[in-house]
């Protein structure tokens, strides 16, 4: 899984501005589905529905909301029930965040969030121990901010690396019995726009199709606030093609 991630910025898909090898490699020796929509666009409703198979008029999250603690089907407890052994590595957006909904086993990224006073994610955790002196919100912009700038600390310390360096541990160290089904949940590319150095270097000339929006966007074209987590408004393209 990977967070806000477009269906249509695939290399395999025809997209000639990307490049994504592994995705494609995935996509090639597993299966596509060219012709799959979520129903709903928003991000928990969505969680929601990949836990439990329901659309949100059945699991009840119309909106942006909580989880809920339970659901009295969820996929982590069917495939244990069916001899797996099951366990999530990256982003969940569960609440409670510890609350794993079935899965036997997780190691965490909620993006910064923390949600109460005793819960730190296993990233931050990690990082810590890594790199106590440093502030891993050291680049500056902040969750849900529209700007973009490349990331200030040392690569090995970004979240998306520590994700895949613990998918591929846990796949490599794998020795139980069972058959193991690993959810793979990257925080990016959702916001923050934060990617290091060399990948905003790698598509700094990139030929990129130009930005898309709908007539129905002219009417917020004014933005709403000077600062970086507007809700609405037009960006000059430079700052667009930067986000992008």
């Amino acid at each position: 899984m990977a967070d806000q991630h477009r269906g249509d910025c695939l290399g395999e898909d025809g997209n000639a501005a990307i490049s994504t090898p592994h995705l494609d490699r995935i996509a090639r020796e597993g299966v596509r589905f060219m012709n799959a929509y979520s129903s709903t666009p928003t991000c928990t409703p969505g969680r929601a529905g990949l836990l439990t198979g329901l659309s949100p008029w059945n699991h009840g999250m119309l909106a942006y909301g909580r989880v809920a603690n339970r659901y009295p089907y969820e996929m982590p407890m069917a495939l244990a029930g069916a001899g797996y052994y099951t366990y999530a590595i990256g982003k969940l957006h569960y609440t409670p965040q510890r609350n794993l909904h079935g899965y036997h086993g997780a190691l965490l990224d909620e993006s910064g969030r923390s949600e109460s006073i005793d819960f730190r994610s296993d990233y931050r955790w990690w990082f810590y121990s890594e790199a106590p002196q440093l502030d891993p919100d050291a680049t500056g912009v902040r969750f849900h901010h529209y700007n973009a700038k490349p990331y200030v600390l040392p690569e090995r310390l970004h979240p998306t690396g520590w994700t895949g360096r613990a998918a591929t541990e846990f796949i490599n160290g794998y020795q139980r019995r069972e058959p193991f089904f690993l959810k793979v949940s990257f925080a990016r590319p959702h916001s923050q726009y934060d990617p290091p150095q060399r990948w905003m270097d790698k598509y700094r000339e990139a030929a990129l199709p130009k930005a898309q929006a709908g007539k129905w966007a002219e009417r917020f074209a004014q933005r709403n606030s000077d600062k970086n987590d507007i809700w609405r408004g037009r960006m000059p393209d430079a700052e667009i093609r930067t986000s992008r």
